[in-house]
């Protein structure tokens, strides 16, 4: 009884939004994003796992310790990360700002940010636009907060559905934003999500990072680990359907959060940076969900991989060559690889094929990959993108 609903982050019951341009970013484009619920809501988070954190990471983890939170505050267009403690006290005083003018305590507030990484908020100017920020909430303003928080996305990513079950109806929603320092190693981006079922701390925590990592953890656009990478949930119970463990609407709930999970991560790798083509590559076969894991992972983050994505030239030798340095342990003699379930390697030889099949191989929108190690039972799967020139256009003058 799942169904896909329009209103993003604020397609559950009690929640709000807004987005406009603040200033961080010369351009005038939009720049600072707030969601807010109307009600308390039990509050849980993915962090990045780099040892670098940016300021509004540092602050965000110690709030969450309270396991409540009431709102979000994202900027775009600064990373307010490597810039110590007046980057802390930068964000601290925003948060501060925005607390009081809808009437909430600062630990209420959780942060986050994204940009060019070294450089401080211009705080005075963010100052004078919170007002602005605070007018404009509203249920309605859902895509203006996700136009808000991208960097160098080319389109805002929202998803949410709606969910029947015995003793009523409940929401998912959210927005995320990521095209560039995508790896998976936590969640690889930012994003909210937000769901107008009642949960205990703990539970929204385990699901979350179970969504997560079957999600988010899944996609690659360039292999880099970014210093802000942040997935918040928030969940104020306004619908009225109650989780509890070992409940039956529990598994029904971790569907609906993984469905919208899955959707907006399939969004960052559309939208990655100069991306022209998708690649699924699932890895079966493998002694354990684990070396699965990592040989897939292998050949979605290599640059030789990904650039033969980008000329649509089905060259197997480097999906093969990724393959073999991955941590995996598998017979070389026994390796079998389709695209698009055409065989190209099978028992560790070549098979030849005709040119003209070979040139419409990866020449289409989304290539699936399939790579058996014929070593075992484990299965894991990973979503990249393609290398283009634009990508490296984009990244070469990124910080001028």
């Amino acid at each position: 009884m799942m169904r896909w609903v329009a209103g993003g982050v604020t397609a559950a019951r009690g929640f709000m939004a807004s987005g406009i341009s603040a200033g961080i970013k010369p351009s005038r484009r939009p720049d600072l994003a707030l969601v807010v619920s109307r009600h308390p809501a039990a509050a849980a988070a993915v962090f990045t796992t780099n040892r670098i954190k940016a300021a509004p990471v540092v602050i965000s983890q110690r709030r969450l310790r309270r396991r409540q939170a009431r709102a979000v505050l994202i900027n775009s267009g600064c990373a307010n990360c490597l810039t110590g403690e007046a980057g802390l006290r930068d964000a601290q005083r925003l948060s501060r700002l925005v607390a009081r003018g809808i009437g909430l305590a600062d630990h209420e507030i959780l942060l986050a940010s994204t940009g060019l990484i070294g450089t401080r908020l211009p705080v005075v100017r963010v100052e004078r636009a919170i007002p602005r920020l605070l007018g404009s909430l509203n249920r309605q303003q859902h895509e203006e907060a996700a136009w808000a928080i991208l960097t160098t996305d080319r389109h805002p990513k929202e998803a949410a559905v709606s969910v029947a079950v015995r003793g009523g109806m409940f929401h998912v929603g959210g927005m995320a934003k990521g095209a560039g320092m995508i790896a998976p190693s936590m969640a690889t981006m930012l994003c909210v999500m937000t769901t107008d079922v009642a949960a205990p701390q703990p539970l929204l925590r385990r699901l979350l990072r179970q969504a997560s990592a079957a999600t988010f953890n899944r996609i690659s656009v360039d292999g880099d680990m970014s210093t802000n990478d942040t997935v918040f949930l928030l969940a104020n119970g306004r619908s009225g359907v109650q989780l509890r463990a070992g409940a039956s609407s529990v598994p029904v709930f971790a569907t609906a959060l993984q469905a919208v999970a899955q959707r907006l991560a399939r969004m960052l790798v559309a939208d990655g940076e100069g991306a022209s083509r998708l690649m699924e590559v699932v890895v079966s076969g493998a002694r354990s969900a684990h070396e699965a894991r990592l040989c897939a992972r292998a050949v979605v983050t290599s640059p030789l991989v990904k650039t033969m994505l980008a000329g649509g030239d089905a060259n197997v030798g480097r999906i093969a060559a990724a393959v073999g340095a991955s941590p995996a342990r598998f017979d070389p003699d026994a390796l079998d690889i389709r695209i698009q379930d055409q065989r190209v390697v099978a028992k560790g030889r070549v098979v030849p094929l005709p040119a003209s099949v070979v040139r419409t191989l990866l020449r289409r929108p989304s290539v699936a990959v399939r790579i058996d190690l014929h070593a075992g039972r484990a299965e894991d799967r990973m979503t990249t993108c393609d290398f283009t020139t634009d990508y490296v256009r984009i990244n070469a003058g990124y910080a001028t």
